[in-house]
């Protein structure tokens, strides 16, 4: 799994609001309806950013336990954490983050041909709802950014090393898979 690239984040971005931009002219000149989301889909939004969120203040937690209310349990009593949840967390946190660069590029796209219209229009809901996509877009790259940050081992860890079933970054394959992703 690659980590984040904040370019290409930023070229997801402009094409969305390149393609965005270009399919909003094509309809509006056909008369047929903006292509914005609702306003009800910042609540998905939001409720698909809280719980990426928490998944990555519980590894957080989990990982730095001097950080984290995970300080206050005792440690022994305390379960390990799955690996494959971090990897989860880590696709989570990347997926929310190219979505929330995809709707903002878009919208803000389709907000840039709403601005032209601003003298034209009675009524200015279609440009604050491409400008609240924008913002919950921002904020959902943002989000992304950070958990998936939170997912990495720190790399002068060597305990964290040897604690992973599958032998952390020293063995390069699994023990259990028999050689099959061995390139020999």
């Amino acid at each position: 799994m690659r980590y984040l690239n904040p370019w290409t984040l930023v070229v997801v971005a402009a094409v969305s609001a390149a393609v965005g931009w270009s399919i909003n002219h094509v309809v509006s000149g056909a008369h047929q309806a903006l292509l914005i989301l609702p306003w009800v889909s910042l609540v998905a939004e939001l409720g698909a950013g809280i719980v990426v969120g928490y998944l990555g203040l519980r590894l957080r937690a989990y990982r730095d336990p001097e950080k984290g209310a995970a300080r206050r349990r005792d440690p022994a009593r305390r379960k390990p954490y799955d690996p494959v949840w971090a990897v989860g967390t880590a696709a989570a946190a990347q997926a929310i983050a190219y979505y929330g660069a995809l709707c903002a590029g878009w919208h803000a796209g389709i907000g840039v041909d709403q601005l032209g219209l601003l003298a034209v229009r009675s009524t200015q809901e279609p440009l604050w709802q491409c400008v609240a996509q924008v913002v919950a877009g921002l904020l959902l790259v943002v989000l992304g950014w950070i958990v998936e940050k939170s997912c990495r081992l720190p790399p002068d860890d060597p305990d964290a090393e040897e604690e992973t079933p599958y032998g952390g970054r020293r063995d390069p394959y699994a023990t259990g898979e028999g050689g099959y992703a061995r390139h020999e």
